[in-house]
């Protein structure tokens, strides 16, 4: 069964830390998307696993076998680039069969290769174009396939999608996850910053930060199932990144710690956050976070008790809207972001936002969260 399994690595150029301690592993038929800040890594992740580059420490195996000192060529992988790299003198069928060739397979191999996955990809009829003659979404197709003929253990895609328009990305992402459930045993590494793709592609995600900037830090910060980064980002670097738009935190003052949770105080109404208080007492100081969508809003001061705001935009999106609001009453409070199905709603209005108890996260004064209570 196909594992890849990544201990330890570290890199620096020039002196420059660019990756540190990065330890996490992509079980057999996994996908795994790796996401973070431009400037984290994770390209440079790709080309270490590939052996593209091969200047760092620590480990890298796949099926239990170390391959830092094994070329590209005999690892077992298959990159996609977000470039495509295809040859433009030949056909898609040639451009999908040049490496099996250069491998010296035999004939009937290589066309049953590359007709097996031009079905796949819906390329059947394009085989004999070149790749002028094609859009940004069939050149993608190309590029996959020319990885698929190789049979890989391992995919690895550089953000194959970021240079198709939006119709175009959701289309080709449709064939990548095809791909994926069509090729079980092979796993996939890829890489993006588009949280959609992040989302709904990915098995697991591993969310890398830049190290550059901070000698303590590790480049991984949180690794598991989408929704559970979602749901339960480990501390508040996670909660900035996973999300669009992004988590609203709000930095208070703990004013008791009960059996119900952690309670603090916001325009002098106290409320609570269904949390482990985590050895946090009264005084402290922490950050609260409630995602967009678990804030709900009211258009007028008489309604249920909430955070008192006045509206500086919306954003109208079709099936709902994003207001971006200013508390009143405190120059401390970043903006918050909810979301409302309510078209009445115009810049300038006074509405209250008011969130459940089970909707909050709260992050101490490390950034780390408290555990939420199921």
């Amino acid at each position: 069964m196909t594992q890849v399994t990544i201990r330890g690595l570290g890199l620096q150029r020039g002196g420059v830390p660019i990756l540190r301690d990065v330890d996490f592993s992509v079980e057999a038929g996994e996908f795994c998307v790796l996401v973070g800040p431009s400037g984290c890594g994770k390209s440079t992740l790709l080309r270490l696993i590939s052996g593209l580059d091969d200047d760092a420490g620590g480990e890298i195996t796949i099926d239990g076998v170390s391959v830092r000192a094994t070329p590209p060529a005999r690892r077992h992988v298959a990159m996609v680039f977000q470039g495509y790299a295809l040859y433009p003198h030949m056909t898609v069928e040639d451009n999908m069969a040049f490496a099996l060739r250069r491998a010296k397979l035999p004939a009937a191999e290589i066309e049953s290769r590359v007709r097996e996955a031009a079905r796949i990809l819906q390329l059947e009829p394009l085989l004999q174009r070149k790749p002028g003659a094609l859009s940004g979404g069939q050149r993608q197709r190309v590029a996959i396939g020319r990885a698929i003929v190789k049979k890989p253990k391992v995919f690895l895609f550089d953000e194959p999608l970021s240079n198709l328009d939006a119709a175009l990305r959701l289309e080709t992402r449709v064939e990548i996850a095809r791909l994926h459930r069509e090729n079980a045993s092979a796993s996939m590494i890829y890489v993006t910053h588009d949280q959609v793709e992040a989302m709904t592609l990915a098995d697991k995600i591993v969310l890398l930060r830049p190290v550059s900037d901070d000698p303590a830090v590790t480049s991984v910060v949180q690794v598991g199932a989408p929704m559970t980064l979602y749901h339960h980002p480990a501390n508040l670097f996670a909660a900035r990144f996973i999300g669009t738009p992004r988590m609203n935190l709000l930095p208070v003052r703990v004013t008791a710690v009960t059996a119900q949770g952690v309670e603090f105080e916001l325009q002098g109404r106290r409320w609570t956050a269904a949390v482990d208080a985590g050895g946090v007492e009264a005084g402290a100081s922490v950050t609260v976070g409630v995602r967009p969508e678990h804030v709900r809003s009211g258009a007028d001061l008489a309604g249920a008790a909430g955070l008192r705001c006045r509206i500086r935009h919306i954003e109208a999106l079709g099936e709902h809207s994003l207001l971006f609001c200013d508390a009143e009453g405190s120059d401390e409070l970043p903006a918050l972001v909810a979301r409302t199905h309510d078209e009445r709603l115009r810049v300038g209005d006074a509405i209250e936002l008011s969130w459940s108890a089970d909707a909050i996260h709260v992050f101490g004064s490390d950034g780390q969260a408290f555990a939420r209570r199921r």
